[in-house]
């Protein structure tokens, strides 16, 4: 299921270990506080796919941190300069989500939870999908579809999903209905039922 581009988890790996390193010296002894991945990054999780350079990630705690510290230079695959860091701007109370978006994560193992204060969590590839619906820009729609396409969800999983979390959601709805109601449409078009030209005969 880990699809993400090594070089993305290096750098990530690394933003963690400063997470961790403040947390220590804070003297911080409890368990493990969980960071819950969104965004682009998560999609490259699952998909291998998108280069992107933004960490979207909210934490099961309130954590105070230096976020201008938390950039991370790297060389990716082709050997160019890139970075990563912590978008501050993120927030997962600004767009739809799933009342269990947190409990149905799933732990990113082999990039060292196991020694670190901090703790990966993904979220699940339809709560990925679900968030995108409130900004839908860029490439918001291409990553709903990339889960999509390698059946992380079906149709259905991802209606239920959205609509639950929309009638949580307040303010300006209308949009997000009608983004719901296109992106099913784009999902439908990814495995369209057979025509009646194309069933064997009975």
């Amino acid at each position: 299921m880990n699809h993400a581009t090594p070089e993305l988890a290096a750098a990530l790996s690394t933003m963690l270990d400063k997470i961790d390193a403040t947390l220590r010296e804070s003297g911080y002894q409890g368990e493990p506080i969980a960071m819950y991945l969104a965004g682009g990054l998560a999609v490259n999780y699952y998909c291998g796919t998108r280069f992107t350079t933004d960490v979207d990630a909210s934490f099961s705690r309130r954590v105070a941190l230096n976020y201008r510290d938390l950039v991370v230079d790297f060389k990716d695959a082709a050997g160019k300069d890139s970075q990563i860091y912590f978008d501050t701007s993120y927030s997962p109370t600004l767009g739809p989500m799933h009342e269990d978006y947190e409990d149905d994560a799933i732990e990113w193992t082999g990039i060292g939870n196991e020694r670190r204060l901090v703790k990966v969590m993904v979220l699940a590839p339809v709560d990925i999908a679900v968030s995108k619906l409130g900004r839908f820009e860029g490439h918001d729609l291409e990553d709903i579809l990339a889960l999509a396409a390698r059946s992380y969800f079906t149709l259905d999983q991802f209606r239920e999903r959205a609509e639950v979390a929309a009638s949580d959601f307040v303010g300006e709805v209308r949009r997000l209905r009608t983004t719901i109601e296109i992106v099913c449409r784009r999902i439908a078009e990814l495995n369209p039922p057979p025509s009646s030209s194309s069933r064997p005969p009975g």
